[in-house]
């Protein structure tokens, strides 16, 4: 029975429609579901989700938080835009988790809107709180009252965060939820997309070698010879 609900369940969510030609990374607050979102949008996609936190650890061979303690945060987005550029880069597409402060180096922003579709999780504070009063690992948060640094992170990154190329209200309902509407506003945006793409290289414009005739039907003037 849970086989048939599960069946008749994917069957009724929305797919891509259209060919991926680009990465897809997931941008937001720290607490926004950039993984939990992440790893689902992954799966029906059937493409590999990466954290860029977990591999920052794996190359540094340090925590997030130790690097942030031992290095500073500067050293860190340093470290945090050479790892991303080369998941960026790479020839599989993939969907990345960013952490919460990546898009805010200008650099790495730039990369990630050129080489990727950027999809911003918008979270309100409240719900930030909650779920980042969850775990102890986040340096940020170390530093004060959680619920103000997370304000005042919100008024100083979610200006930038707007430069994404789709935002999505991810709140309080089901996880698969917020993923069709990605899928969804995914389908729009490569839609778009498309015709941009058929207008510059002009797809629409009569073949040279057509010549339309008087019924308005195109004929081929080439030789047969």
């Amino acid at each position: 029975m849970n086989n048939i609900k599960r069946k008749r369940k994917n069957s009724l969510a929305p797919r891509l429609r259209y060919p991926l030609r680009k990465s897809i990374s997931l941008v937001g607050l720290m607490g926004s579901g950039k993984t939990t979102i992440g790893v689902r949008l992954a799966r029906r996609l059937h493409l590999k989700f990466v954290d860029s936190d977990h591999e920052i650890e794996k190359a540094a061979g340090h925590t997030v938080s130790e690097i942030f303690e031992k290095f500073g945060e500067e050293d860190f987005r340093k470290g945090e835009r050479r790892v991303i550029n080369r998941l960026i880069t790479e020839d599989r597409k993939i969907v990345l988790g960013t952490g919460g402060g990546a898009f805010m180096d200008k650099k790495t922003r730039s990369r990630l809107l050129k080489k990727t579709i950027v999809i911003w999780l918008k979270v309100d504070v409240d719900l930030l709180v909650e779920r980042t009063s969850k775990r102890d690992t986040r340096p940020l948060l170390k530093t004060g009252d959680p619920k103000e640094i997370l304000q005042k992170l919100t008024k100083e990154r979610y200006p930038i965060y707007e430069e994404a190329h789709l935002i999505i209200e991810s709140g309080q309902g089901p996880h698969d939820k917020v993923v069709n509407d990605i899928i969804w506003k995914l389908n729009k945006y490569l839609a778009i997309e498309k015709k941009k793409y058929q207008k510059r290289i002009g797809t629409n414009k009569p073949s040279p070698n057509r010549k339309t005739s008087a019924t308005g039907k195109e004929n081929d003037t080439k030789n047969d010879s």
